[in-house]
């Protein structure tokens, strides 16, 4: 390629990344405030932010990393909330190739480029299509900044525990989590030349759990029958019972660039819920010959918010048994029951609108249903 000189990329596509690319920066803030009541019980209220920057991780709308740097002109894109076939024809109509091989006189190229030109199809076919001579650096078939680095996150989160340290043979912890992020990561068009600030999937608007152990005060040693013999002691001490919950929203819907002809994309949230109907489907263009061609920008939102997939609602419990076998040596028989409840975790509903499943739930995640486990240890 050293070779090639200037033309080592004419006919091709390169991807780069800029020497003087900033580094990723964040900036963080905390407060809270922390109250203890009686001996063992605490209550914790945090305020967090952060702010991120310089961000270049983030993909484009397509997941293609990086900025394209040839983007068509909005002048040639076409909008409205009818199928216009104008653009698609004219962009991707073939025209001469002006880069044609056959229009250079082979006495004014150096051998070694003309030889590589021969070998590309991008010089030696005789037309192009005309979309590609609108851009930008139009004798290269790509041009991507790998480091570009507008992107930005925003986050608030509030945060509120309660904590009963363990005494009297149990504790509990319950927290909550309120959170609200907006991330400025896709561009909606190739042509836009800043990013879509939206609400981020990579949080959730509110978390709440809670975990908690309790001794059963019986048993030698132990409030009750603490003088129990080795036969009452091994049927009625020694039990340990706990459980933990979790529940959160689920991720925010993604939908494509599609044609809705409602007056307010909140109504896809008026519907009774169930998997056939997750979400309000009137309204949507339901032919896909009817809907958005090439080159029509984007009339729909990335995202509706408060729009999501199914929450996480989960129970997970264990039962413990505690058998003193020798002064020194100690067997726990224990049973842990993963997703009480049974419950399955679904997976998103469908979001094309040109399928006949749209708006439904399909199928689920990998996420495990009920799930039994026996154990036992010996400790000593």
């Amino acid at each position: 390629r050293d070779s090639l000189g200037a033309m080592a990329y004419a006919g091709r596509g390169l991807g780069f990344t800029a020497w003087d690319t900033p580094h990723p920066r964040q900036q963080r803030w905390q407060a809270g405030i922390q109250r203890q009541f009686g001996a063992s019980m605490v209550v914790t209220a945090t305020y967090a932010g952060t702010y991120s920057d310089r961000i270049s991780q983030f993909s484009s709308q397509g997941n293609v990393p990086g900025r394209p740097l040839q983007p068509l002109p909005a002048q040639y894109w076409v909008g409205g909330l009818r199928r216009d076939v104008s653009a698609q024809n004219l962009m991707n109509q073939n025209v001469d190739n002006p880069f044609f091989i056959g229009n250079l006189s082979q006495s004014s190229v150096p051998a070694v480029v003309w030889s590589d030109m021969n070998a590309n199809s991008f010089f030696t076919g005789r037309i192009i299509a005309r979309n590609r001579l609108l851009r930008a650096f139009p004798h290269m078939t790509g041009l991507t900044d790998n480091s570009e680095s507008s992107a930005f996150t925003k986050t608030q989160e509030f945060q509120f525990s309660f904590e009963k340290r363990f005494s009297q043979g149990w504790n509990l912890n319950l927290a909550y989590t309120a959170m609200r992020i907006r991330d400025a990561d896709v561009f909606l068009n190739e042509f836009d030349t800043q990013r879509h600030v939206r609400e981020s999937n990579d949080g959730r608007p509110h978390r709440f759990t809670g975990t908690g152990v309790y001794t059963v005060p019986v048993g030698k040693g132990r409030k009750y029958l603490g003088n129990a013999n080795r036969l009452v002691d091994a049927l009625l001490g020694g039990w340990q019972f706990a459980a933990t919950y979790e529940w959160q929203p689920g991720p925010l819907l993604d939908f494509g660039n599609i044609f809705y002809y409602g007056s307010d994309v909140k109504d896809l949230l008026n519907v009774q819920r169930t998997w056939d109907t997750w979400f309000n489907t009137a309204n949507f263009e339901r032919v896909a010959a009817n809907g958005p061609a090439a080159y029509h920008v984007r009339v729909f939102p990335t995202r509706i918010p408060g729009l999501r997939a199914d929450s996480t609602n989960q129970w997970n419990a264990n039962v413990a048994k505690n058998l003193k076998l020798t002064e020194t040596a100690t067997m726990q028989l224990r049973l842990d029951a993963l997703n009480v409840q049974n419950r399955s975790q679904m997976a998103a509903p469908v979001t094309d609108p040109y399928n006949t499943n749209f708006g439904r739930i399909t199928s689920q995640t990998s996420a495990v249903n009920r799930w039994l486990q026996v154990q036992a240890r010996i400790q000593f």
